[in-house]
């Protein structure tokens, strides 16, 4: 399992906050000439400035579903390579089982699969993305305020114990 899934997505993170930070320092110094031909085009600054902070808050949020994501994605492809280059396929029997493994490895439960890693991962850090795990599912069903996830957290954070957790699991992987 290699982190270069996770440096390209906080990359494109990085980019897109500094893209706003010079967004908001023209809304402040009102460099109007920016805004043409973008929604903020004839609004007032503070109307400018709320819709950015919204945006800002947003953009966490979907880069984080889009780490786990891909962090999610890599870690399957790695397991199923593993089960792909150790099994030999010796008999009718077993070849059906790797390819039974092949077409559910989607359906495996997230949280499962981080627990496997016990004894490889340490226990805080498989603990810590479960909760990113949590978090996830809340962004991405909606953000319902009567289910809030155990923690609230941000990118960085993210991406951090996402890649410390690959590391960890490279291991075995």
């Amino acid at each position: 399992m290699t982190r270069n899934t996770l440096n390209q997505v906080f990359s494109t993170y990085e980019v897109l906050k500094d893209s706003i930070k010079v967004t908001r320092r023209s809304i402040n110094k009102y460099v109007g000439i920016l805004h043409t031909n973008t929604i903020f085009v004839g609004e007032k600054n503070e109307k400018m400035i709320e819709k950015i902070s919204f945006v800002e808050a947003e953009l966490d949020d979907i880069m984080i579903l889009s780490l786990f994501a891909s962090f999610e994605r890599e870690l399957r492809v790695s397991i199923q390579n593993i089960i792909d280059s150790n099994i030999r396929r010796t008999n009718p029997v077993i070849a059906k089982f790797i390819v039974l493994t092949s077409e559910s490895i989607e359906r495996w439960i997230m949280k499962d699969i981080i627990d496997a890693f016990d004894g490889i991962v340490d226990e805080s850090t498989r603990g810590r993305v479960k909760q990113i795990y949590d978090y996830r599912n809340w962004v991405a069903h909606g953000k319902n305020p009567d289910k809030l996830p155990p923690i609230r957290t941000d990118p960085k954070t993210v991406f951090m114990v996402l890649c410390d957790f690959a590391t960890q699991a490279s291991k075995v992987l």
